[in-house]
Parts: C-alpha cells; structure tokens; sequence
C-alpha cells in the first residue's frame, strides 16, 4: 500500500466517525393524573377516556437540555414530574395527552475540532514517516537533512494528534417536551367509560430515559 493509500485510508476512517445517536425512551411516571403519548388516556376507575370524551384545555412545551461526552454511552433520566406538576397545578386539567418528547437542537461540542487535528495529525504523522524513509535510503548528508525535515514533520503530527485528543467539549441536545392538558366534559363525567382490555393502556408515561452516544471524532 502506497503512502497515498494509508493517508486516504487514514482520513476516511478518522472523517467517517460523526456519528452521534440519542434515544428517548417513556417509562411510567408518579403523577395523581394520567399521562399518555396517546390522544386517549385511561383515567383512575380504569375506563378509556377518548377524545370524544374530553376538551383540550391548553397545550404546554418545555426544554431540557442532555450533554454527552464525546466517544461515550451516556444516560439521562429526566425527572418530569415537577415540570408536570407544575403546569397543572396552573391549569384545571383531568389529564396531559399527546406528550411527547423530541430534540430540536443540536451542538456538537469539540467534536468537530478534535476530528480535524487528529485527521491532521494522521496526515502529518505519515507524511512525516514517509519523508524519514526516503531520506534514510538517499543516505549522506542529504539524506540526513530530508530525514530531519520528516522528523519534525512526524512530531507536528505527534503534536496535533494530542491536541485533537485533549478537546472533551461535551456534544448536547435540547428535548423538547409538548403535550395536551385536557378536562373532561359534562358529558363524559355523567357515565362511566367502559374498560376496553385491547385499548391501550398507557395510563401514565415517562420517567424519560435519554441514551446519548457522544460524537465519536476519531480514534
């Protein structure tokens, strides 16, 4: 393999590593009140609450903000229920329906710098090793002169790579958590709903767990 081949093979593997991933994921929450991802709910006697059954008394969003290390699993647990709390402690709602939870920003942290010097890094280390080894074979004083030019050459890259490793700026998003407060009405109070065993049954959703894999900017 030719010294243009390790540099090329070298960059692609050090560029192809931007990759950054997060997962949400809804577990139950402690709340007096029913909390679903659904437009329907199941309220406290067990009946299924639909949207026929009730009216949207206000919609609400609010941000937290998830950091990640770079090259890292990271989780999260966003604790909601204050939030929630609050927001019907404002609000004379039976319920939050159609909650969701969504990034809708994104910083990168160092990511991007510390892929760019350790890429120069790998360019100037093996360009660098490349230049000793032709001046070992010219030999004589030239030669020794091109293989001092490479080493120092090798040594910028040393150098840059190190830089490239010491930046940990951590990447971060900003979730966005939006849902419905809803209150029945006068109708849907007068009777009770009948339970459906195959409705669904996501009375009360998410203690949010975000799992945030770091930008990985080279190895």
């Amino acid at each position: 393999m030719t010294a243009g081949a390790v540099i090329a093979v070298a960059a692609m593997a050090v560029a192809g590593c931007y990759t950054t991933t997060n997962v949400a994921t809804l577990g139950p929450l402690h709340t007096r009140y029913p909390v679903s991802a659904s437009s329907q709910y199941v309220d406290q006697s067990g009946g299924i609450v639909t949207e026929k059954d009730y009216e949207v008394v206000q919609s609400f969003s609010f941000h937290h903000d998830v950091d990640a290390a770079l090259h890292q699993k990271t989780l999260t647990v966003l604790a909601l229920e204050p939030d929630l709390d609050k927001i019907m402690g404002a609000i004379d709602g039976d319920a939050i329906t159609q909650m969701r939870v969504q990034a809708i920003d994104y910083d990168s942290g160092s990511s991007y710098q510390s892929a760019g010097m350790k890429l120069t890094g790998w360019t100037l280390g093996i360009a660098g090793l490349t230049v000793v080894a032709l001046g070992v074979g010219i030999g004589s004083d030239e030669g020794g002169t091109v293989t001092r030019v490479g080493a120092v050459i090798t040594g910028l890259g040393v150098a840059s790579y190190i830089i490239g490793s010491v930046l940990r700026r951590p990447a971060s998003w900003r979730l966005d958590v939006s849902g419905n407060v809803v209150r029945r009405n006068a109708r849907s109070r007068s009777r009770n709903a009948p339970v459906a065993r195959d409705a669904p049954t996501a009375r009360q959703h998410a203690d949010v767990v975000v799992q945030t894999w770091g930008p990985r900017s080279g190895r």
